[in-house]
């Protein structure tokens, strides 16, 4: 079973993608609310997935990823993003994150996310 963390500031904007990857996948779905708790859970129990949203208190979710880097290189990202496609791809160059979401991922969302997950396996 797959083990994604969830780094958001509000809980019901990401309810739904959280329903759908348990759902598609038998996701086990990790929350932390705040940076501190997301680090700590990375460092102690690396996750398969860490998906963050467009901000992380006064951090931007792009910003968080490169502080997150700093505590595993090697851990797969995904961030919420409202920018283009090609204004994501130029902001988060070098990041290796490997999806871009909407600001209000659900269903499609997460059946990518579990697609993409077992291609890793």
């Amino acid at each position: 079973m797959s083990r994604i963390l969830l780094v958001v500031d509000q809980m019901d904007t990401f309810e739904e993608l959280a329903d759908a990857l348990h759902q598609e996948g038998g996701v086990e779905i990790l929350w932390a609310h705040d940076s501190e708790t997301a680090f700590s859970k990375v460092a102690d129990d690396p996750p398969d997935l860490v998906i963050v949203d467009e901000t992380i208190g006064e951090t931007s979710g792009l910003d968080w990823i490169r502080r997150l880097m700093e505590v595993n290189a090697f851990i797969h990202t995904a961030a919420v993003s409202g920018l283009s496609h090609e204004e994501f791809h130029e902001t988060s160059e070098g990041l290796g994150i490997m999806d871009q979401l909407p600001p209000r991922p659900g269903k499609t969302d997460a059946q990518r996310i579990v697609n993409t997950l077992r291609q890793f396996g």
